[in-house]
């Protein structure tokens, strides 16, 4: 039987991505990710409701992420769900779902070109591949780096 997990999402980075290095050597960066679903109700009145997603991103296509994704850029981000638990520093057990995006199943693309331009890095789609990613992709099909599965 085939399995699936892949997540596409399309929205607003929340905040400047923050980059870690990992005991191996290898980086990883976080984000959030808003999206918004509007409607209009019955009464006809306007209606919002914003979901926010936590964005993990390793292996090569992090240096590209580091460059271009800024506070408020629209993104399409695609990777696997997963889910981790961890201990708070009260010893509270505590669990979060990420998108992770890693290896050639993960992609973010960069949709808003002015974000990018105002951070002073290159948008052309040269400077942007990473690894073989496919035209216009931040980190679009980036091998992970590491050798082995991200966490």
């Amino acid at each position: 039987m085939l399995h699936i997990n892949r997540v596409t999402l399309l929205g607003h980075a929340g905040r400047d991505p923050e980059i870690r290095a990992l005991k191996g050597g290898d980086r990883v960066a976080n984000f959030s990710l808003a999206t918004t679903r509007r409607w209009k109700g019955q009464d006809g009145q306007p209606g919002e409701s914003t979901e926010w997603h936590r964005i993990v991103v390793y292996g090569g296509a992090v240096d590209a992420v580091e460059t271009l994704v800024r506070k408020g850029a629209a993104l399409v981000v695609e990777g696997r769900l997963a889910t981790r638990e961890y201990r708070d520093r009260k010893g509270i057990g505590r669990s979060v779902t990420e998108i992770v995006v890693a290896g050639a199943q993960g992609m973010v693309n960069v949709l808003s070109p002015k974000v990018a331009e105002a951070t002073g890095a290159e948008t052309d789609a040269a400077e942007a591949e990473t690894d073989g990613a496919s035209e216009g992709a931040v980190a679009g099909e980036a091998e992970y780096l590491g050798g082995e599965e991200s966490p």
